[in-house]
């Protein structure tokens, strides 16, 4: 057979090159799958109160990319000392063991109207400490002299801008006015911390916002606090703190937390203004305490002083019912007929009937307890005897609270 000629055996081995490429285009075995990383922690808040420093954030809900469920196994928190001056390190080298200061180990995400059985390594959820995804979590760091001690030292001063002139007391006041403001490069010492998520197979996630704390001095606390109630509610009332060394130069004025007892989180939703603060709902018989501490606040970080001394009060119920109202008689063959309307007192105990025979007897109780409803017939009348009625509300309270007397009514007996 003669052999195909050079042009015939091009155009073949293009043809199979052409056919090589059409079956690159067929679907082949799948790839392999993507890995996300975790998101960042959001709504994150921290707190500095004494020598503890409280930090709240919401756990991851997705990953980076927007999908869900989540990959996140546990959240590493870091954190370095700076001292005046120095640099704070980038991301890269902050967010390594080497200022690895907490793991917080991360539950599984339930879907919505599932339940997931419990293991010995995932237990119910009532008994599982750890924070799901989408929950608040809470972490908290006690300062102590290591901790505040620079681990970052800034460089010999002859290398760096002249900063002689922020070393006075007005300088340093102003800085932390600007940390709470800005955070950054200040002549006072701070503490940064981050948060970021990993994955069970090691991945790292985006880092959170930092939070820096300037470790200067706390403010002074409130004096004078002082506890009172009503009958549904406990106020509260302060003087503000006296204003002493570097707070002197503070722009803002202090505003204000208030703890009932050991309580962790304060009474009020947002720092207060005014130095006062009425709390709705009391328990008479039992004891309350309360503290209160100033505090500077910029952004997510809140620097609080001391807790003032304790404000206790144990409140007593002496608050009586109001007086009953529209209270009528209507007579019948041997009996006189009493109704009025109901109190809406939530401790009402009922009501106590008094009588007397016109004119002018002096009312005396008829009934020995007190009539829960708002109906009386009284039946121990005499005919033709007129009798004058009043009725009083009393209460649960030991001993009980009597109201004041009703409106009188008049009545002969038939």
């Amino acid at each position: 057979m003669r052999s195909a000629s050079p042009s015939l055996r091009r155009a073949a081995a293009a043809a199979l090159a052409l056919s090589t490429l059409v079956a690159c285009g067929k679907k082949g075995p799948p790839l392999a799958p993507l890995r996300p990383v975790p998101g960042p922690v959001t709504e994150l808040k921290a707190r500095r109160a004494g020598t503890e420093v409280r930090f709240t954030f919401k756990v991851p809900l997705e990953n980076v990319d927007k999908t869900t469920p989540v990959s996140l196994d546990r959240l590493d928190v870091y954190a370095v000392t700076v001292s005046p001056g120095a640099e704070v390190p980038p991301n890269r080298d902050l967010l390594t063991s080497k200022y690895l200061i907490a793991t917080i180990p991360v539950g599984p995400v339930v879907p919505e109207g599932e339940a997931v059985e419990p293991t010995p390594d995932a237990p119910e959820k009532k008994d599982d400490p750890r924070p799901a995804p989408g929950e608040v979590a809470t972490f908290v760091e006690e300062l102590n002299e290591a901790k505040m001690k620079p681990q970052i030292i800034a460089v010999p001063v002859q290398s760096r801008p002249d900063r002689s002139a922020q070393t006075t007391t007005t300088a340093i006041a102003a800085a932390w006015t600007a940390a709470m403001a800005a955070s950054k490069d200040l002549p006072v010492t701070r503490r940064v911390y981050a948060i970021r998520g990993r994955s069970s197979r090691g991945q790292t996630g985006q880092p959170s916002d930092r939070v820096t704390l300037p470790l200067t001095p706390l403010p002074a606390a409130p004096t004078g606090v002082t506890v009172s109630f009503t009958e549904t509610s406990v106020g509260v009332r302060w003087m503000p703190p006296p204003v002493e060394g570097v707070l002197e130069v503070l722009a803002p004025p202090p505003v204000y937390n208030l703890y009932a007892g050991t309580d962790t989180a304060p009474l009020n939703p947002v720092p207060l203004k005014v130095t006062s603060f009425e709390r709705p709902g009391l328990s008479f018989g039992s004891e309350e305490c309360f503290v209160v501490r100033s505090a500077v606040v910029a952004g997510n970080l809140t620097i609080e002083s001391p807790a003032s001394p304790p404000a206790c009060v144990t409140p007593v119920d002496t608050f009586a019912p109001a007086a009953p109202k529209e209270f009528v008689a209507v007579a019948t063959e041997g009996a006189v007929n009493l109704l009025w309307a109901a109190n809406t007192e939530s401790d009402l105990a009922g009501y106590i009937v008094l009588r007397g025979e016109a004119p002018g007897d002096k009312l005396q109780a008829i009934t020995t307890t007190p009539v829960t409803d708002t109906t009386y017939s009284d039946k121990t009348v005499t005919p033709g005897v007129r009798y004058v009625y009043a009725i009083v509300a009393v209460d649960r309270a030991t001993p009980p609270n009597t109201s004041a007397q009703s409106n009188r009514v008049e009545e002969t007996a038939r």
